[in-house]
């Protein structure tokens, strides 16, 4: 074990915190000893700002560690809030050098760089090996690359190192061992708390070959031009080693979901994969698709192997809104044919992720999804939620230049409070003033119910009718709990052992 002073990282809302782990991981084959608190559970509707009484056990907890450094994960605006309190908190206590890493501080690092006093730019497994041996040692830290730091009052920015190409050399994330802590509703509990879930998170790969105007993918592989490939793939026989470790510690395991931005379509390796897969796991497993990634004898492979849900991004019926607003290449008929192929391949469920309701969108716009719904194979559900402005994506620049939004109104708005940015997300959306477009969205929530597609039908013709509207609301309304029911209900079966 390295003799210096151990690591703390903090991890946000994520128990499972995968870029936390791996940076712990690469800390300990180095020697160090590391510590990461998993600092407030998640909760995908109504997340808790951190209380009083959790800053006081993450303070006490410091005291105890004495770190050399302490490593905040920050991945996007949405925990800001507590992530300020916490930082504000540690800098009042002690005298201790943070860094922060993440999605966000990598896009914005000059803004990141006025709460810590390091910022680790994009892959950070080397660069936070390096502070670590440079912090300890008393030695510059000038030439690391990746690494962002203020020298004579002067913001030095250094170059990002080329990607590592072969993503085996980084391993996989530890499972369970000491140092773990989980604080949350006022308590403290010293333990992994992933050894506790129903399920496990991997990723197979690094980067999305698409460009998203919504996602920060595109503006984090920009980052890295010119520095090798930005997306790949690990080795089926990584993977599988990740995977046994997991089926072996946690003792409750019954799903494995793949947190890829998009799942391998690459026959070779989903051949071996799926054998393995099969033998050693034998788990039912979900995956992230995309319409230009589903190829028929891949699916059918993968649902052999334990595939039981995908969750396909088609985000909107409209091809103006997808190609000119959120820049998405598929077609409508690419669309349909890869609903027809999950259909055939008996895929157990299928998810199609749109997002509405946002200020890009008319109500001919949500029309069109509707009626793209009517052509989707079924059975297919649905998930809908609106438009989040992530800072950095280019979307953010595209509504200020359409007029949308003023600089300053985009900026409050990204910077609002947690609560607020997870409703205009999540939130109720049928319904508010404009009862046309909330008429639409409710015939697309609808219509993911098979014994309700006619019913659709028969309301999408009399959509000029008052009285229709109002029946389609109200459907809204009585259904809506019914999705949130089926979904625990196959969670239930599933933690049961039963598919």
């Amino acid at each position: 074990m390295n003799k210096a002073r151990p690591i703390l990282l903090i991890a946000f809302y994520n128990g499972k915190a995968l870029g936390v782990r791996y940076l712990a991981k690469a800390l300990k084959n180095k020697g160090y000893e590391v510590n990461i608190v998993y600092y407030k559970g998640f909760h995908s509707s109504k997340p808790s700002k951190t209380t009083e009484k959790e800053l006081q056990l993450l303070v006490d907890l410091i005291k105890k560690i004495n770190p050399l450094f302490i490593g905040l994960s920050v991945m996007a605006s949405l925990y800001l809030e507590t992530v300020y309190l916490v930082n504000k908190t540690i800098r009042d206590n002690f005298n201790i050098p943070l860094v922060w890493g993440g999605v966000y501080p990598t896009l914005f690092p000059v803004e990141a760089l006025q709460y810590c006093d390091y910022v680790i730019r994009g892959e950070g497994e080397q660069a936070i090996v390096e502070l670590a041996d440079a912090l300890s040692k008393g030695t510059s830290v000038e030439q690391i690359a990746n690494l962002v730091f203020r020298k004579d009052g002067q913001v030095i920015q250094n170059e990002v190192r080329p990607l590592e190409q072969d993503l085996d050399v980084y391993g996989y994330p530890e499972i369970g061992g000491e140092g773990h802590y989980f604080i949350h509703n006022d308590t403290m509990i010293e333990r992994d708390p992933q050894l506790d879930s129903f399920s496990y998170e991997l990723t197979a790969s690094r980067g999305c070959p698409f460009t998203c105007s919504y996602c920060s993918s595109i503006n984090l592989r920009r980052v890295y031009i010119g520095k090798g490939r930005y997306v790949r793939f690990r080795s089926v026989e990584s993977v599988m080693e990740e995977l046994n470790e997991a089926k072996r510690k946690i003792k409750k395991l019954k799903i494995v979901h793949f947190w890829d931005e998009i799942f391998s379509d690459d026959e070779g390796w989903v051949d071996e994969f799926t054998r393995r897969y099969k033998q050693e796991i034998n788990l039912p497993f979900e995956i992230w698709g995309h319409p230009l990634k589903v190829d028929e004898n891949v699916i059918k492979k993968l649902v052999e192997a334990g595939l039981y849900k995908i969750v396909v991004g088609i985000q909107s019926g409209s091809s103006r809104i997808r190609k000119d607003i959120f820049n998405r290449p598929e077609s409508q008929e690419q669309i349909i044919e890869t609903s027809r192929v999950l259909a055939r391949c008996k895929v157990p469920q299928v998810i199609y992720d749109f997002m509405l309701q946002h200020p890009f969108e008319t109500e001919d716009d949500i029309r069109q999804t509707y009626e793209l719904c009517t052509k989707l194979a079924p059975p297919f559900e649905l998930q809908l939620h609106g438009l989040n402005f992530l800072p950095g994506t280019d979307i953010v620049q595209k509504a200020i230049e359409l007029g949308i939004y003023t600089e300053e109104e985009m900026d409050r708005i990204i910077h609002s409070p947690m609560q607020d940015q997870f409703d205009s997300h999540w939130g109720a959306r049928a319904g508010g003033d404009n009862k046309k477009s909330a008429f639409w969205y409710a015939l697309i929530y609808l219509i993911q119910f098979p014994f309700l597609r006619n019913l659709t039908f028969y309301l999408a013709k009399n959509h000029q009718s008052p009285q229709h509207v109002e029946w389609a609301l109200k459907l809204y309304k009585l259904f809506k709990p019914a999705a949130r029911f089926r979904e625990l209900s196959r969670k239930a079966l599933l933690v049961a052992g039963i598919r």
